[in-house]
């Protein structure tokens, strides 16, 4: 084989694979249709500070983060009225929201890719042809020295919206494109608005229809018009018509125009992410509105939750079934994204004379009445999803925490001040939360009891003040003083919590037998004897 896994598609969700499966040991090969990155303008102009944490496991998310905006408040106006302003807490990460272009996300993580060794890229692979049998994965690739063909055990398909590899599969793609066009500005100007999500409904500045402004570095301030049926971007241009567009927003500020764009959004998903060995991430998985920012978003964490599934299968550690759970969490996460930016367009955009009159009278009564504006929905921002269903994952609706992207907190390992998730991503975790350290010595001899040969890393957890005690040496003891985490992972009680690589939380439990069940059910593997993910953090 080329490579053990082949990734189509050099954009942030590619890129994220190819970094995170060579940071965990797997050689991988990415290809791309263009010759080179392509700069095209912000696109999506928002990361997630949750993503931020994925980045984070392979250093890729402290430049972005200090380059960056970061943003905490998104204020929804009717007729230029503010009728909502909603407060996002900062946490003790990256912060809720940071805003940047996807172009220099991809950058970062270009660098970062480039100096994996495991990381091979080839520019100008445009695919024409794919086949797989049960044990690889054979594409043809038009370079621009003639045709190759390559072989994968596994092929990633991360080629965006006009996937070609989902039409050469022949995957189902679920769902319609809205007829609606949108115009995306980014202007260089210095505004005097507050650097907070601006969305607008009905303002004298476009009539009837929606805008939202988010602003970038740089003093670069990213614009989105929904445009009425009739309007002509490239005459609006041509005879002066544009500006006056961006002036009605602005005023007489001076601008200049860095990019211009007009799209038509999609409410898409495959019917499969996986088939046989190829798996769909992205948006060649599924295609979202840009209310809430859930597209680069959610893709990053298709990438996340397959690379380390891919690690293990790869490795011999786990079997091609472990392979099913990422269509079944990942599809499941899609639905979620459908469902939440489904209602908001519904509202945004009403299908029919009644609803229209319905939103106008949300619309009207919100300027006036506190309690409705609660029912104007300006797109709900995006958020992990949370892996309740999955069958990795013991269901318990009694512990929230099930499935759940693990809460982190403050920590202080060895004399170092940290995050809790800092701790987490190179493989399985045993975060053993307990009061003391003599239960916490109790409790990490129940998770080491299982194997002579632990495959997880075991985290123990106590309070600040709590006396020190005997550890064994292979425990990393973590010390903290937010009453909250230690509450919300049931420290008082003595628990252990098993996280997966991807940071989401699979079991909790105080005994040797509920943890040799909880690694059982998050692998589907019987090699529980050996180290699950070899990481390089």
């Amino acid at each position: 084989m080329d490579a053990p896994v082949g990734i189509v598609g050099a954009g942030p969700v590619g890129l994220v694979a190819a970094v995170r499966l060579a940071s965990l040991g797997v050689p991988c090969m990415l290809l791309d249709a263009d010759p080179e990155l392509v700069r095209q303008g912000s696109k999506a102009c928002l990361i997630q500070g949750d993503v931020l944490d994925i980045l984070d496991k392979f250093g890729c998310a402290q430049p972005i983060k200090d380059e960056g905006v970061t943003w905490t408040v998104a204020r929804t106006y009717v007729r230029n009225k503010v009728i909502r302003s909603a407060e996002y807490p900062h946490g003790p990460g990256f912060g809720p929201f940071v805003n940047i272009s996807q172009y220099r996300i991809e950058q970062v993580l270009l660098a970062a890719a480039e100096a994996q060794p495991g990381c091979e890229l080839r520019w100008g692979h445009e695919i024409v042809d794919v086949t797989q049998d049960a044990d690889t994965v054979t594409v043809l690739a038009r370079t621009p020295d003639g045709e190759r063909t390559l072989r994968f055990g596994h092929l990633v398909a991360a080629d965006g919206v006009r996937s070609t590899l989902r039409r050469l599969v022949g995957v189902e793609w679920t769902g319609y494109t809205h007829k609606d066009r949108f115009l995306i500005t980014d202007i260089k100007a210095k505004l005097p608005l507050a650097k907070e999500r601006h969305f607008h409904y009905d303002p004298p500045f476009n009539p009837g229809r929606q805008l939202v402004m988010h602003p970038q570095p740089d003093d670069i301030w990213r614009i989105d018009w929904q445009l009425p049926p009739d309007a002509d971007v490239d005459a609006e241009r041509a005879d002066g018509r544009f500006d006056r567009r961006v002036r009605d927003v602005i005023g007489d500020i001076p601008y200049e125009i860095d990019w211009v764009s007009t799209y038509r959004f999609h409410q898409r998903v495959v019917n499969r992410l996986r088939v046989g060995r190829i798996l769909f991430a992205g948006d060649a998985a599924h295609s979202l509105p840009p209310y809430g920012s859930r597209g680069m978003n959610s893709g990053i964490q298709d990438a996340d939750n397959l690379a380390w599934k891919l690690a293990l299968v790869t490795e011999g550690r786990a079997g091609e079934e472990l392979l099913e759970s990422y269509h079944t969490e990942r599809y499941a996460a899609a639905l979620e994204n459908l469902r939440v930016t489904e209602a908001t367009i519904r509202f945004m955009v009403p299908p029919n004379a009644l609803r229209r009159w319905a939103r106008s009278a949300v619309l009207t009564l919100s300027r006036t009445l506190g309690r409705a504006s609660g029912r104007v929905n300006s797109g709900r921002m995006a958020e992990p999803y949370v892996y309740r269903d999955s069958p990795l994952v013991r269901a318990d609706p009694a512990v929230p925490l099930l499935g759940v992207f693990a809460p982190d907190g403050v920590v202080e390992v060895d004399g170092t001040r940290t995050r809790l998730r800092r701790l987490l991503g190179d493989g399985f975790v045993a975060l053993c939360f307990a009061p003391d350290a003599e239960t916490a010595e109790a409790l990490t001899a129940q998770v080491r009891a299982r194997t002579a040969r632990p495959p997880v890393r075991i985290v123990a957890v106590l309070p600040e003040a709590a006396p020190a005690g005997p550890l064994p040496a292979e425990v990393t003891v973590a010390r903290t003083a937010d009453a909250e985490l230690l509450a919300s992972y049931e420290a008082a009680a003595g628990t252990w919590w098993l996280a997966r690589p991807d940071g989401h939380l699979a079991d909790r439990g105080r005994t040797a037998a509920e943890f040799t069940a909880a690694l059982h059910r998050s692998v589907g593997s019987p090699a529980l004897d050996r180290p699950l993910v070899k990481g390089t953090r």
